[in-house]
């Protein structure tokens, strides 16, 4: 994951680059209600400390151990959000006409998680910058949902969307497991099954469930087109998003097929 350069252009001291992105990412929490801008940054910070503490514990004897505290780090996030993609579908038959896209302020769950998760995502890129462990697609998903989720929170929009927009991270514990098992070379029945569940947790919600959710959003277009032009941008990085799902699924099925063609563990 190590990056030199982005864009031909040399990128500064990994240091710097984290403290700037951490000033980006106190401004635009200020921007928020009182509240959810704490919620937020205290999430951010929590998992620092979660990640800090994971320095004290007895790990394996592997050579990435910054990465092994990083994956359970967002293991945990990853529960959570789908524990609470679960509440926000059960609040739908309480919507009423348009709140579920345009809110008139009331406190929803998807406020609740939506701030858990950009505080997640904030997180998530100070590591991989202070790192220096780079991937692109990583970077533009992580930048483009605190953007979005940043956006949504700060209008009160899409409380609807986020359930099935949270409920994708379902796949994240499978692949987290599948590394562990991995980089502990424990490359047996575990790790298949892990893979198994990962490929169908991905599909069934990254690429279906997802799918399924823009169309629903398309159904309702009467019901948030009075909204702020920025939400239009929000609805075109949203179908963006989609779109590196897709990406990342042809991958995720392209290995499948290799594993079942030449009998290896992937």
């Amino acid at each position: 994951r190590a990056y030199t350069y982005m864009c031909g252009v040399h990128m500064t001291s990994p240091v710097t680059l984290t403290l700037a992105a951490a000033a980006s990412f106190v401004a635009l929490s200020y921007l928020q209600e009182a509240s959810c801008g704490l919620l937020i940054l205290g999430t951010t910070l929590s998992y620092g400390l979660v990640y800090g503490a994971l320095k004290a514990t007895r790990e394996p004897p592997i050579a990435r151990q910054s990465e092994w505290r990083e994956r359970q780090v967002s293991t945990v996030n990853a529960v959570l959000l789908v524990c609470g993609s679960l509440l926000c579908f059960a609040e739908w038959p309480t919507y009423d006409a348009s709140e579920g896209w345009i809110s008139q302020g009331l406190a929803y769950w998807p406020v609740t998680f939506a701030a858990l998760f950009v505080g997640y995502l904030q997180w998530d890129v100070l590591w991989m910058l202070y790192h220096s462990s780079l991937h692109f697609d990583e970077l533009a998903h992580h930048l483009l949902f605190i953007a979005v989720t940043h956006y949504v929170l700060w209008g009160r929009y899409f409380a609807r969307p986020f359930a099935w927009l949270s409920v994708t991270e379902l796949s994240t514990p499978f692949l987290n497991c599948r590394w562990f098992l991995a980089a502990t070379g424990s490359k047996g029945r575990a790790y298949d099954t892990c893979s198994l569940l990962f490929a169908s947790a991905f599909l069934a919600t990254r690429a279906l469930g997802y799918g399924m959710g823009l169309v629903d959003l398309w159904l309702a277009r009467d019901l948030w087109r009075p909204a702020h032009w920025g939400l239009y941008v929000v609805i075109a990085l949203v179908h963006a998003g989609y779109a590196l799902n897709l990406v990342w699924a042809s991958k995720v099925v392209g290995a499948a097929r290799r594993a079942m063609k030449s009998g290896h563990r992937e």
